[in-house]
């Protein structure tokens, strides 16, 4: 991509360059406890920015709700400031996050990690949590 722009003394070009645009997926299995897991983590001075998170439950066990945020805190009411969402995952199904589009997903700061956890009754059972993310600078 080009852009010119003119000053009052001469005419410049400048070239834009845009920064590569990698989706990576992570796929996870929750643990059965109410404890923090982290999703996803970071390299060493990058950030996640967060493109789609689905929650799968394979085999009925009832509803449950998942927290996700920002950080390593215990839960979602340390840091609410880091809250991404709180999925509802019914009894025998998948639930999921809104799709972000490029440059517009909840970020992450340096070097913090993408958590979850089980709100109130844990499950049971192992559910798929599959992460869709890019890291960024």
């Amino acid at each position: 991509m080009t852009t010119t722009r003119r000053s009052s003394r001469s005419l410049h070009t400048i070239s834009v360059r845009r920064r590569p645009y990698v989706a990576l997926v992570n796929a996870h299995d929750s643990n059965t406890s109410n404890t923090r897991e982290a999703l996803v983590t970071p390299s060493k001075g990058r950030r996640i920015r967060l493109l789609k998170v689905r929650v799968i439950q394979e085999q009925a066990d009832g509803r449950h709700l998942w927290e996700l945020y920002f950080g390593t805190g215990t839960d979602i009411t340390t840091s609410p400031e880091k809250a991404v969402d709180i999925l509802d995952v019914p009894g025998l199904g998948e639930a999921s996050t809104r799709t972000f589009l490029r440059d517009e997903g909840p970020r992450g700061l340096r070097d913090e990690v993408l958590s979850g956890r089980w709100l109130g009754t844990a499950p049971t059972t192992v559910h798929k949590i599959i992460v869709e993310y890019t890291v960024e600078p």
